[in-house]
This record gives structure tokens, C-alpha cells and sequence, in this order.
């Protein structure tokens, strides 16, 4: 009886769109578009990194705050540091998200949203070195986005994305 009260709650939650409001462990992740990092090589050899587009995706829920900054490291095939201690692996963002709820006909609800979109490619000495090494398929930029809700509270998360030879910007 215990166990059918519990789903029947659930399925209400569910119901309501305010179910993933208890049960999303990641209230916040970035997109983007294409969803890897990566680049291309023209006829000349130039290497052209491809400019992703990316949102912050906001679950039913979550309050809403500003996008700083963020780090990374890039890590090879066998998981290890591709540069360990170089600078080159963090950028100031600035972007505001907005909350998980909306205000309809004066009632809350519960739904995703998403920030305006920004800019996060590939750094062109990740896309340069990656290219040196013979383009291995399993190299990953690994982020940590950090952020302040409006409460003030700093929050922070991790996303991996996978490097990609040759992306172009359909893919």
C-alpha cells in the first residue's frame, strides 16, 4: 500500500510538470550546438574552429541567476591532462538565465527554460594539438561551470564534451 501511495504521488508530481523540481540531480547544464567541440582543416591547411553556439538549460524549478565564468582541462585517450597547468583553460561568460517556473494568468509554473545564447568553441591550441597528435577520437574538454543564483549563493558544475575532427558547424 506504502509503495502504491508513493507512485501515485509521483505520477501526480509528474502530472503537474513539478516532479523533476524533487528529482533532477543536475538542475543546470550547458548545450550546445553542435553538441561536440571541434574543427575543421581547409585546403591550405588552415585550421578553422567551429563557433558553437550554447544555452543554459534551466529544469522546472531551479532559481535563476548569471553564468561567470568557467575552467577546463583537456584530457587525452587514457583520461590524463593534455596541458597540465597550462592558463588557457578558463573565459568569463556573463550570461543571465532565467528561472525554472513562469508566471501564467497568475499562476506558478513549473517548466524548463533557457538562457540567450552565447558563444564556447574549441580553444585553436586544443584544435592545433589534438591535429598534432593525429586527431585521437576520445580527447574531451572537460568544464566547470560556475554561477551565482540571484540568492547569492555560488554554485558550480561539471560537463564533458567530446573534441571532433572534422566538425563542421551542421553536425
Amino acid at each position: 500500500m506504502y509503495r502504491a501511495g508513493l507512485f501515485l504521488l509521483a505520477l501526480a508530481l509528474a502530472a503537474c510538470g513539478q516532479l523533476s523540481i524533487f528529482f533532477n540531480p543536475e538542475p543546470y547544464r550547458v548545450r550546445l550546438e553542435p553538441t561536440q567541440l571541434g574543427y575543421e582543416v581547409d585546403d591550405e591547411g588552415n585550421i578553422i574552429v567551429v563557433q558553437n553556439s550554447a544555452v543554459v538549460e534551466v529544469a522546472p524549478g531551479a532559481p535563476e541567476g548569471v553564468l561567470e565564468r568557467y575552467e577546463y582541462v583537456v584530457v587525452d585517450d587514457s583520461g590524463q591532462e593534455v596541458f597540465p597547468g597550462a592558463s588557457l583553460g578558463s573565459g568569463v561568460v556573463g550570461i543571465p538565465f532565467p528561472p525554472g517556473r513562469e508566471e501564467v494568468n497568475g499562476q506558478i509554473r513549473y517548466a524548463w527554460g533557457r538562457s540567450q545564447p552565447f558563444t564556447f568553441s574549441l580553444d585553436g591550441a586544443v584544435a592545433a594539438e589534438h591535429l598534432s597528435q593525429g586527431a585521437p577520437l576520445n580527447w574531451r574538454v572537460q568544464v566547470t561551470w560556475y554561477a551565482r543564483l540571484t540568492d547569492g549563493k555560488e554554485i558550480s558544475w561539471e560537463q564533458t564534451y567530446q573534441i571532433k575532427f572534422p566538425l563542421t558547424g551542421g553536425d
